[in-house]
């Protein structure tokens, strides 16, 4: 993998922000770390239920054919989904909109594109806007053709 040809000026830019922070900051107490450390294992076990409900739900509902029990499974499933979603709200409101139902299957479509190399890696941010321009002018000059076809 090739370097970023912006290695000094990334590497000013994060040297920046270490400079943010107050020589005199020290960890927090041993009680409330251990409290965050808690919270953040009930947050993961919340997170790891969610995906696997979802995963559950959508293999259920690509069977052919769903039977009284899988119905059943199907309705057990989405209660429990409803009932994760409302702890990870509770525990933590300002991320809770990324483990909607929603959010989550883009989620999945994403990480199905790419294991199946539909992804493009660009190594700096210039390559991606440069990618990404390309990729406009191909989509304006194909909307002109489009046009100037049907007139």
């Amino acid at each position: 993998m090739a370097l970023p040809a912006n290695v000094p000026e990334e590497l000013a830019q994060r040297q920046a922000r270490l400079r943010l922070v107050p020589p005199d900051e020290a960890p927090p107490p041993a009680e409330v770390r251990e409290q965050v450390r808690t919270w953040q294992e009930h947050v993961g076990q919340i997170a790891d239920t969610i995906r696997w409900v979802d995963e559950t739900i959508e293999r259920l509902q690509a069977l052919p054919e769903l039977g009284g029990p899988e119905r059943d499974q199907l309705e057990l499933l989405r209660s429990g989904r409803a009932e994760a979603f409302a702890v990870m709200q509770r525990l933590n409101p300002d991320q809770a909109w990324f483990w909607t139902e929603e959010w989550q299957a883009g989620e999945r479509e994403a990480d199905a594109d790419e294991a199946a190399g539909r992804t493009t890696y660009h190594a700096s941010t210039e390559d991606f806007l440069a990618a990404l321009d390309a990729h406009l002018d191909d989509e304006i000059e194909s909307d002109a053709v489009a046009r100037h076809a049907d007139a």
